[in-house]
């Protein structure tokens, strides 16, 4: 089978890119604690989807997530954030290993995508341990801990056991596009050869998007630039959130 693992779901931008038919996967995991963005991953309508409420680690139990619901959310208290007014919650953690043992096999092909804001390190590390990262075909990896100043250290040791395991990893700092989903989507063009099927009408439309989601891309669709930006600052979801931080 072919496996699209999405860590740090947030509001599924990645998701948006990796449920794109044309890529041919038949699973789809998307791995994001915060209870404010899940309720909003639950809306994509696709049979492939499983949305797991967990955050993928190193170990199994539970932990504080900083920030919950914002882009930068992270385990780690010391992470920069662009809000000082943050939403403390305990989420629940389980150990990448014991996940893919569980949930894939040998013979499976996994692109995985790592886009969780510190924790990446904690997953590769225990992969590399375990040697289950050999059934990854590929990794996209951004690596957050470089804004952690008690984990900025990992990276350049992480990427070092990844090269010299021989395992194909991209980062968008060698990417053309900007980070986010766009870079997400230059590394599967990348490495995931394209396929048609029956489901790109239905991806073209947006009909897999929760209606939240598929709204906002109909108005930047057909809004004029500056009030399409003006709509978004007032009554976006990132913009509801700063505001009940505030009132809070």
């Amino acid at each position: 089978m072919r496996i699209f693992l999405d860590v740090g779901g947030h509001y599924g931008e990645s998701l948006d890119i990796a449920l794109d038919p044309r890529w041919g996967f038949d699973k789809i995991y998307s791995f994001e604690p915060a209870q404010a963005c899940l309720h909003l991953l639950r809306g994509f309508r696709d049979a492939r989807l499983t949305v797991v409420p967990t955050g993928l680690s190193n170990k199994r139990g539970s932990a504080t997530l900083y920030g919950s619901g914002l882009l930068g959310a992270s385990v780690y208290a010391d992470k920069s954030q662009a809000s000082t007014h943050l939403e403390e919650e305990t989420i629940a953690l389980v150990r990448a290993t014991d996940w893919l043992v569980a949930n894939t096999s040998a013979d499976d092909q996994i692109y995985l995508k790592l886009n969780c804001e510190g924790s990446e390190c904690d997953v590769l590390e225990d992969l590399l341990d375990s040697g289950v990262i050999d059934r990854m075909q590929s990794i996209y990896v951004d690596f957050d801990v470089r804004k952690i100043p008690s984990q900025a250290h990992r990276q350049e040791s992480v990427e070092q056991r990844l090269r010299d395991r021989r395992c194909h990893f991209v980062t968008p700092d060698v990417l053309t596009s900007p980070a986010g989903s766009a870079s997400v989507k230059e590394w599967l063009e990348m490495v995931s050869p394209p396929s048609t099927g029956p489901r790109a009408l239905r991806y073209r439309l947006g009909l897999h998007r929760p209606a939240y989601v598929w709204a906002v891309s109909v108005a930047r669709t057909v809004l004029p630039g500056a009030v399409y930006t003006q709509a978004a600052r007032r009554l976006g979801r990132q913009a509801r959130m700063r505001s009940k931080a505030h009132s809070g």
